[in-house]
């Protein structure tokens, strides 16, 4: 199979699992189903990330998994809308390389091509706003909270060691980065649910 045939198989496969399955009654496509504070998420934002989840993930949304991705894809909004106030108040921003970088790293870990994936989203009716917006929540958090903890979070000669000693072909340099990047990311779920804990989350 050539890669024109693979990729119009793949394309072909999500529009079918997925506008296959019942996401909810169009009707009722605008109507607010969570308040984070005073941000709404609504039924449209969460068939959006229903459908984009399920195309990066590759799964198919059926009767036995949908319930535990639908909680997922609420926690997720839930989670970006607080990202997305937090990051406000410190006014992030970012430029346009950055952004390009993010978003080459982000194909990258999906194993997608970006006019592929853009297809894939296209075909299955989904606004190719919303991963851009998820993409620059990623971006500008990550970005916080290289700022709030990066000069405060040190990284001991012990905890790299360990980690090449689990693994022999990393090199020092790499340990080191991946041990940082552990307690950052460790820091920054803690901010999640602090964020979390202070808000006032309604559920409709």
């Amino acid at each position: 199979m050539n890669l024109k045939m693979r990729k119009h198989f793949i394309a072909t496969f999500f529009f079918i699992f997925i506008n296959s399955y019942t996401f909810g009654d169009e009707s009722k496509i605008n109507r607010i189903e969570v308040l984070v504070n005073e941000d709404v998420i609504t039924n449209y934002d969460i068939v959006q990330r229903m459908k984009i989840n399920a195309i990066l993930n590759r799964i198919e949304v059926n009767d036995d998994n949908y319930n535990s991705l639908l909680n997922a894809v609420v926690d997720d909004l839930i989670i970006q809308k607080l990202k997305n106030k937090k990051v406000d108040e410190y006014n992030i921003n970012f430029d346009k390389s950055e952004f390009d970088k993010y978003e080459i790293r982000f194909y990258s870990s999906t194993n997608f091509e970006k006019e592929e994936l853009e297809n894939l989203l296209t075909i299955n009716n989904i606004n190719l706003n919303h991963l851009t917006e998820l993409l620059e929540t990623e971006l500008k958090w990550q970005k916080l909270i290289y700022g709030l903890y990066l000069r405060v979070t040190s990284v001991t000669e012990q905890e790299v060691n360990e980690l090449i000693n689990k693994n022999q072909n990393l090199s020092e340099e790499i340990a080191n980065e991946i041990v940082l990047q552990k307690q950052l990311d460790i820091k920054s779920q803690k901010l999640i649910k602090d964020l979390r804990d202070e808000a006032t989350i309604e559920y409709k």
